[in-house]
């Protein structure tokens, strides 16, 4: 019997202070290559790892760092982002594309980048 996979979403509200999440397209660091800064984290886990992706609103990659456990994963998260970071909630067994998924639920809670609804 296969072990069901977790899925998991949390959106990020506005970020105070420095930023935290340092994700860039090559290495070294390039401030030029920086990535966005994260609407959404989704995590996902398989059989051996747990992976955290990041996206804006708009469906722009952040970032994905790889992790051994889930637990792990959003102490991640919670370091990146700290108080922004909002609950977690599970994406539906019912979705193919959590990644989809991710980015839209992103879109509809978000008016503009950076700006919490409030929904």
């Amino acid at each position: 019997m296969t072990r069901a996979r977790t899925r998991l979403v949390a959106l990020v509200g506005p970020v105070s202070g420095d930023r935290h999440a340092v994700h860039t397209t090559d290495h070294p660091l390039d401030p030029d290559k920086m990535l966005p800064v994260a609407d959404v984290v989704l995590l996902v886990e398989d059989d051996a790892s747990a992976m955290l992706f990041r996206y804006t609103a708009h469906g722009e990659f952040g970032g994905d760092t790889l992790h051994s456990t889930v637990d792990e994963a959003k102490d991640q998260a919670s370091d990146e982002y700290e108080d922004a970071l909002m609950e977690w909630e599970e994406v539906p067994a019912d979705i193919g594309d959590a990644h989809l998924f991710a980015i839209r639920y992103a879109h509809d809670r978000l008016n503009d980048r950076g700006e919490w609804n409030g929904a």
